[in-house]
């Protein structure tokens, strides 16, 4: 019986070990599967940790953008009121540039008619003028024909006188005066 005895235990004791070196083994193989499922949780917590920076960087870029928008908007509104105040100035700037255009043209045609009958007068002073020396002429060479007669008329009335003088003298027992 002893022999039974140290056989059973004996076997009991090779049972531990083997039970003993199996639960090694499932704690190991745990162990390792716990360092695995410990390391893709850390793996894991890391990434949400990532993209909850990712996150909070694309929530801070999108507010900036949104900023950058709301901007942009509101240049825009202006830019479009500023184009709308500048269309209406180059369509009054347009109208105006016609109107004086026009205005111009007037302008030119009554200078240009003006400019026609001061040329036309022109002529016409520049006519009167040739004219004027031609009666002037005319006036000097009738006054010189009219000295002449003049004085041809004065030499006769010097001569009448002269012989009037004689013929009074030679009425009358007076010696005639001497001739000059």
């Amino acid at each position: 019986m002893r022999n039974f005895l140290v056989a059973l235990l004996i076997v009991i004791a090779l049972g531990l070990c083997a039970v003993s070196t199996y639960q090694q083994m499932r704690e190991v193989t745990s162990r390792h599967t716990i360092q695995s499922l410990t390391d893709e949780v850390q793996n894991k917590k890391e990434t949400i940790q990532n993209l909850n920076g990712v996150i909070k960087r694309s929530e801070d870029e999108i507010a900036r953008l949104e900023g950058v928008k709301k901007h942009l908007t509101d240049t825009v509104k202006t830019n479009r009121e500023t184009i709308a105040k500048l269309e209406k100035e180059l369509d009054r700037s347009q109208t105006e540039i016609e109107r004086q255009g026009k205005q111009m043209d007037a302008y030119k045609d009554a200078l240009k008619q003006a400019n026609q009958s001061i040329q036309r007068q022109n002529e016409t002073i520049t006519t009167l003028n040739e004219e004027m020396k031609k009666l002037a002429e005319e006036r000097n060479a009738i006054v010189a024909k009219y000295n002449k007669t003049v004085e041809e008329f004065n030499a006769l009335v010097q001569k009448w006188n002269d012989q009037q003088t004689m013929l009074a003298a030679a009425a009358t027992n007076n010696p005639s005066p001497p001739k000059k």
